[in-house]
């Protein structure tokens, strides 16, 4: 058993040594913010190790990925991949209850405001009121098209030209003209010489 204690608070826990420190700290009713729920993938659970950096396990391979190997310097390390072999002594400081459901409200409720321009909340009658007028819309602009010039002009055209067999007849690429034959002579050969 270690003993760990808690920075600010000053208080004083036994931790087994086959428990990580996140499972041994929530156990005590001390609160960690945790996203992950302990398998080293969010980031959310760091700690500072104020004394007694030797008395912990190596950091593994997940903790590695996500915070790098620079332990030694700043002292962080994620409470759910730490081990405490050793009598140690560890900064919470930054897991205040209050303040992430603070932030936590914030966020949600900046949502579902009433003022929020970007969320419309529209009744079944309103949202079929609006269907029925950009259909009629639709429908005038469609009649009002056909009495335009433009509208499938390609088949006036074919009527104004004559046209008015219902095959149409294909297209002639390459101007209509016909390749010209390959000549080949003893002299080409030579010349490339």
């Amino acid at each position: 058993m270690a003993k760990v204690t808690l920075y600010p608070s000053e208080e004083v826990i036994e931790v087994r040594d086959d428990q990580n420190l996140l499972e041994a700290l929530r156990d005590r009713g001390v609160y960690i913010k945790s996203s992950c729920g302990g398998v080293a993938s969010c980031s959310d659970c760091i700690i500072k190790i104020r004394s007694g950096e030797d008395e912990v396990s190596p950091p593994p391979f997940e903790e590695l990925a996500l915070l790098g190997n620079v332990f030694h310097i700043t002292k962080e390390r994620l409470a759910c991949q730490t081990y405490a072999q050793g009598d140690i002594t560890i900064d919470i400081s930054d897991h205040d209850k209050q303040k992430d459901q603070a932030r936590l409200q914030s966020k949600t409720s900046s949502q579902h405001r009433k003022n929020n321009p970007a969320i419309k909340v529209r009744k079944k009658d309103d949202v079929r009121k609006i269907y029925d007028e950009r259909r009629a819309k639709r429908e005038e602009k469609n009649k009002a098209s056909q009495n335009e010039d433009w509208v499938r002009h390609w088949e006036k055209n074919k009527e104004n030209a004559g046209e008015t067999d219902s095959v149409p007849r294909p297209k002639r690429l390459g101007g209509g003209q016909r390749p010209k034959p390959f000549t080949y002579t003893k002299d080409d050969d030579e010349s490339k010489d």
